[in-house]
């Protein structure tokens, strides 16, 4: 169904309602369980999931190494210390984005939690999570659209849909315009019929579509860092497999070969490079906590820093 292009009455007519009476209690029952809930579906990490994420990539894997090396050789001063400065770096990054996580999830309560909606023949106000294509709800100053909208009733309305357009502005909407998800309306006060809910609306195709990009792209500070690391990996077992080969042509035993491979493994890698950025990184992400900004992930804070227009 194109909203957009689409007639108030073909609309109505598509999405079976009425401005005079609205949906009836069964039929929004049974809406709901076909479209599902109005509510933003993101998939979150497990603890587990989010604790193993930082102990996987090249740098914690050769930290890993190294300690197993340590543990090989019997060198449990190396293996506590090496331990320290990757737990040390899991702790900071993991405790940071606990924290912004609590915030985000405050923020999302505050959103709009209930709305005025036309239902046999009455105007009465529900949980936003309630909507279903088909309602008849109205806006009015000061509300947030909780779903994409066609306006079909009223003399204006402006809404500031910034977020989601870029628009420095806000932007007036006429009847047969169509209301984003999440919008903000600035002033006047229309009738909407809704047309699309949760992740089917603009707002929501928008939040899937970032959250594929943050999967399937990784930032420059990570980029970085993975380009040292794989590095330093290369290096290393081109290094170590010249130890190996010629210790074995003198008959070293295999403990000598085990502790000239920790050594080598230990001065090949930053070990307290992962940690010193952690505490770096979380020492920014407080100072932008302090001018309220939420850092949900420590190495925005490098993109933001190389950000020359926002």
């Amino acid at each position: 169904m194109n909203a957009n292009k689409s007639s108030i009455q073909d609309i109505l007519n598509q999405l079976d309602t009425g401005m005079d009476e609205g949906l009836s209690t069964q039929e929004a029952q049974r809406r709901l369980k076909t479209y599902g809930k109005n509510e933003f579906v993101q998939k979150e990490e497990t603890t587990f999931e989010r604790i193993l994420r930082r102990l996987w990539g090249p740098i914690p894997w050769m930290i890993e190494i190294a300690a197993i090396l340590s543990i090989a050789v019997a060198k449990w001063e190396d293996f506590i210390i090496i331990m320290i400065l990757l737990v040390t770096n899991v702790v900071i990054d993991f405790l940071q984005e606990s924290k912004a996580l609590s915030a985000l999830k405050v923020l999302k309560e505050e959103l709009v939690k209930t709305s005025l909606v036309l239902r046999d023949g009455n105007f009465t106000l529900i949980e936003t999570a309630l909507l279903v294509p088909g309602d008849i709800i109205k806006i009015k100053i000061g509300d947030m659209i909780p779903a994409d909208v066609k306006l079909v009733k009223g003399e204006y309305l402006m809404v500031d849909q910034s977020a989601l357009t870029g628009e420095s502005l806000p932007v007036d909407k006429n009847v047969n315009d169509i209301g984003y998800a999440n919008s903000i309306v600035k002033m006047g006060e229309m009738l909407a019929v809704v047309t699309q809910t949760a992740n089917n609306t603009y707002f929501g195709k928008t939040v899937a579509l970032v959250a594929k990009a943050q999967n399937e792209q990784k930032s420059h500070f990570q980029k970085a860092i993975l380009t040292i690391g794989n590095y330093l990996i290369t290096l290393t077992t081109v290094l170590i497999i010249i130890i190996v080969i010629t210790s074995l042509f003198r008959g070293d035993s295999i403990s000598e070969i085990l502790r000239f491979g920790l050594v080598l493994t230990i001065a090949s890698i930053p070990v307290a490079m992962p940690a010193v950025l952690s505490v770096t990184m979380a020492i920014g992400a407080m100072n932008l906590a302090r001018k309220q900004v939420i850092v949900s992930r420590l190495a925005a804070i490098e993109e933001l820093a190389g950000m020359d227009i926002l």
